[in-house]
């Protein structure tokens, strides 16, 4: 006898699932919906009988399989399909009846892939058109799908051949797998369905949900300038694609956690070391930080309040807090003309948030805030005490899109250092102060194109670069480095 089987393969820490049915014993006790309409026949296959009219009798069993999925199965109708008799394989159904499906047959004869939302339905790959034109269909089909939604659908009359590939992720979630007749009174009984097999992963077994610690807080303006928000950065520090469905953004009320807001409407998959920024106002925080990378902002309906001097920070899931950060604007470097607009940044995603050294203002160069993009005072590797890099060592700014600007780089590993570059020919002589007392972050770029003080081109010649930084708490540094103009 012949089996239907359907698998559902998961990673390890995953439900794992497996149904094997041999329908001579089990009948169709696994599977739901129009069951009186289906039969096992004595060839041991999946057999319609659904009423002497016209109709569309569907079953359907439970799969979560989506991910990595690979869907096969043997389809036999004994007739020609026409767009009154066909069949539907639905490969996946969400709660809202939503997903893909295969269609074979219809006006073309063909074998394709569509995608069904809101009972609209959408072609996504197009099958060889009369592939199933013939008086009785015996067909294979195959359908393969990666984890970031990929597809592949082949098709086997006596061969093996590719129906075409598309790239689809609409959707992500399933609760079902369902096998579909539509049919006329004379076809009622002709369609047939042998040796099918699910593989796959479920979305939200194969993702985790955060533990503390798995994100942090990672950068916060909580005194924007007038017209701008508050805004929260988190970071994903593991090394785990999270699902952050649940993850709420709080702050501290009565000495305990409070005023949550959710963070995601919807599943929404984290990656390792992915950056995601928090806001009310997607448009306020782009116009006032035109840095920020739009794809990295969620916007909320509605922030925790934060007030301007000190609050506290909170991410949660359900009651497990997963990260908190009590901030005070006494945590600003102390030789700011002024703290508003200018947001905290987290120095080093391993070490604890509540620790306030571990706490920067942004630095000068990144606009006093770095929202979507990496900290301006992010911890950086030095190579023992060679602080400035240029780049390239000989210049030509003669506009012709070759090495016409010098590229200064400077890392320094403590914070708080505020800087001057200064530019002088081989004479010693001073031609650009290129930088004067800026506030640096832990890595900084800068640009010198060939000009002087006053806007004109310099003579060919060798230059002295000089680099020179202070701090109230670190050690002067000073360095020079020599480049050469020619033209």
């Amino acid at each position: 006898m012949k089996k239907i089987l359907l698998v559902i393969m998961v990673i390890p820490s995953c439900l794992l699932g497996q149904w094997n049915n041999d329908f001579s014993q089990n009948q169709l006790n696994d599977w739901s919906g129009d069951t009186a309409h289906y039969r096992v026949n004595n060839n041991g296959q999946l057999q319609l009988f659904g009423p002497s009219q016209n109709n569309t009798s569907t079953i359907y069993r439970q799969s979560q399989a989506i991910l990595n999925g690979k869907w096969e199965m043997d389809i036999q109708m004994n007739f020609n399909p026409s767009s009154s008799n066909y069949c539907q394989i639905h490969l996946s159904l969400d709660q809202n009846e939503d997903g893909y499906f295969v269609r074979l047959g219809g006006t073309d004869d063909e074998v394709s892939l569509y995608k069904t939302s809101n009972n609209q339905t959408t072609k996504i790959i197009d099958g060889i058109n009369d592939f199933l034109d013939l008086d009785s269909t015996n067909v294979s089909i195959r359908v393969e799908r990666d984890s970031l939604g990929n597809w592949q659908l082949w098709a086997k009359n006596q061969e093996w051949i590719l129906q075409g590939s598309a790239f689809d992720k609409s959707f992500n979630m399933s609760e079902r797998f369902a096998v579909s007749c539509i049919y006329t009174s004379t076809r009622s009984e002709r369609f047939f369905f042998d040796n099918i097999v699910v593989n796959g992963t479920s979305f939200v077994d194969t993702f985790a949900t955060p533990l503390p610690n798995d994100i942090v807080i990672n950068e916060i303006l909580f005194n924007p300038v007038d017209g701008d928000n508050d805004f929260v950065e988190i970071y994903n520090r593991s090394s785990k694609t999270l699902n952050i469905k649940d993850l709420m953004l709080g702050n501290y009320f009565g000495g305990r956690p409070d005023n949550f807001k959710d963070i995601s409407n919807g599943f929404y998959l984290m990656k390792p070391a992915e950056i995601i920024v928090l806001s009310s106002s997607l448009s306020d925080l782009l116009f006032y930080h035109p840095q920020a990378m739009e794809e990295r902002v969620f916007e909320l309906e509605s922030m925790p309040g934060y007030n301007n001097q000190d609050g506290t920070v909170v991410l949660a899931i359900d009651s497990t807090i997963i990260d908190v950060f009590s901030y005070h604007e006494d945590l600003h470097f102390p030789y700011l003309n002024s703290v508003d607009g200018v947001s905290l940044e987290r120095i080093d995603t391993e070490i604890q948030s509540n620790r306030n050294d571990n706490w920067h203002s942004a630095s000068e160069g990144a606009d006093f805030s770095s929202p979507t993009l990496e900290n301006s005072q992010k911890t950086q590797p030095i190579n023992g005490e060679d602080k400035m890099k240029l780049s390239p060592k000989i210049i030509s700014p003669d506009n012709d899109g070759i090495d016409d600007v010098l590229q200064i780089d400077i890392e320094v590993i403590e914070q708080g250092y505020n800087a001057s570059i200064l530019i002088f020919d081989s004479k010693g002589r001073l031609i650009n102060q290129l930088v004067n007392n800026a506030f640096l972050g832990t890595k900084n770029t800068f640009y010198w194109d060939g000009l002087n003080q006053n806007g004109q081109a310099v003579q060919t010649g060798r230059y002295i670069v000089l680099f020179q930084a202070i701090s109230p708490s670190g050690p002067t540094i000073a360095q020079k480095k020599t480049i050469v103009v020619s033209y």
